[in-house]
């Protein structure tokens, strides 16, 4: 039988976020597979994001060779820091270039929040004070509450590699020490290890927990109309 016979998902990663693309495969449904195409950030700042955007097109053509069934631009710093409408340009730029639907991991994140019925978000993430500000300005555009807001000050996108899964769940309790009364923590950037926690942060919170990688996939899979619960994925990944 062919690898991914029900689904074939093509992921365009910076070239450092291995960490990323082996969640989704420890996870992944039966009959579910991913190919990959990279991109090169030289920092996790407002110029070396423009030059991360400007390589998805050549990505998506690699990916495009795969017959795939949907790309996902990961990488939500790419499209919030432009602000509102990139998004929606981006994928409709990936779809007249190779013909194949497209999402992006920020759009995934906001409709993953909307979906657990947040309107206040309790916001952590890697990403440097100014990247953050860029982040609660889109948030807040699309309708959210930002009480509080944590980044680790990483520039480096190697960095989030090297940090274990419960720096994210430290990360989260902190969050929600702050911001007791959110409807929910967001945990941004998709190299950063989550799944691992998901469950737990979210029992010893008792808040619904999205992460950008875990946004990602449950919105890639809804997309392309599989409706698998994933427990790895939290209170997200049982809605369909």
């Amino acid at each position: 039988m062919m690898l991914g016979w029900r689904a074939r998902i093509g992921q365009i990663r910076p070239a450092t976020a291995i960490e990323g693309a082996e969640e989704w495969r420890s996870v992944a449904p039966t009959g579910v597979a991913f190919a990959d195409a990279r991109t090169i950030v030289p920092r996790v700042d407002a110029e070396g994001l423009r030059e991360m955007m400007g390589q998805v097109l050549e990505a998506s053509r690699q990916l495009a060779t795969a017959k795939v069934d949907l790309i996902v631009q990961c990488g939500a710093p790419g499209t919030f820091i432009p602000g509102l409408g990139t998004d929606e340009k981006v994928t409709d730029e990936i779809k007249a270039e190779t013909g194949i639907p497209a999402i992006t991991m920020m759009r995934a994140t906001v409709d993953a929040l909307r979906a657990v019925g947040a309107t206040s978000v309790a916001v952590g993430s890697i990403y440097t004070d100014e990247v953050n500000e860029a982040l609660r300005a889109y948030l807040t555009a699309v309708g959210f509450e930002v009480p509080v807001m944590e980044g680790l000050q990483m520039t480096d996108p190697y960095e989030a590699s090297v940090h274990d899964a419960d720096s994210a769940y430290r990360l989260g309790r902190r969050l929600h020490r702050a911001a007791p009364d959110a409807d929910a923590l967001l945990i941004s950037c998709g190299t950063y290890r989550t799944f691992e926690i998901l469950p737990y942060l979210e029992m010893d919170t008792g808040r619904p927990v999205v992460t950008s990688n875990q946004a990602s996939l449950w919105s890639a899979l809804r997309t392309l109309g599989l409706r698998d619960e994933i427990p790895q994925l939290g209170r997200l990944g049982r809605l369909t």
